[in-house]
């Protein structure tokens, strides 16, 4: 996926390959997920819950190397669709991530949706400095609270899974 990823980008005029490509990346919490369960309705949410955030995250990532892409000529989100475009790429799948993530919280213990709010605090205030401010520089200042929501969902996940 990840080759596929690479080469299509580069000539695409919708975003398929950020779609597909960022599968690979949801599908790692999963795959751990299933390494030690079966398939189930718990699996298929957890994909659910991190996919969006995933393409989120892919957003953010566009929009702060948009000078390199556009260097190197590859069709991203920000070039495929711009500043404008990709803030607003960023606040849907982050809005979908927020539904997903009540949804999977359904099959989660109680301490695991208290946990989940900080994240979502750091994913809400992300978004809002983006809305705030539509540039790279601030793109750069939020990523770290991408990946310290991803730290405290898998640290909150695991601690609810042991108590």
């Amino acid at each position: 996926m990840e080759y596929f990823y690479q080469i299509k980008k580069r000539n695409q005029k919708y975003p398929i390959a950020q779609v597909l490509g960022r599968t690979d990346f949801a599908i790692f919490p999963v795959a751990g997920y299933l390494c030690v369960g079966a398939p189930d309705k718990t699996a298929l949410l957890f994909f659910l819950f991190f996919y969006p955030l995933a393409l989120s995250h892919l957003g953010l990532n566009d929009f702060i190397d948009v000078k390199n892409d556009i260097t190197r000529k590859m069709n991203t989100i920000t070039v495929l669709y711009g500043i404008k475009g990709t803030v607003k790429w960023i606040i849907a799948f982050n809005l979908i991530h927020f539904i997903t993530a009540v949804l999977f919280l359904s099959t989660l213990f109680k301490v695991t949706f208290y946990g989940f709010l900080i994240p979502f605090i750091l994913l809400f205030v992300a978004t809002y400095l983006l809305i705030k401010d539509q540039s790279p520089k601030v793109g750069l200042k939020v990523l770290p609270f991408y990946h310290l929501s991803m730290a405290l969902y898998s640290i909150f996940i695991i601690i609810g899974s042991i108590l």
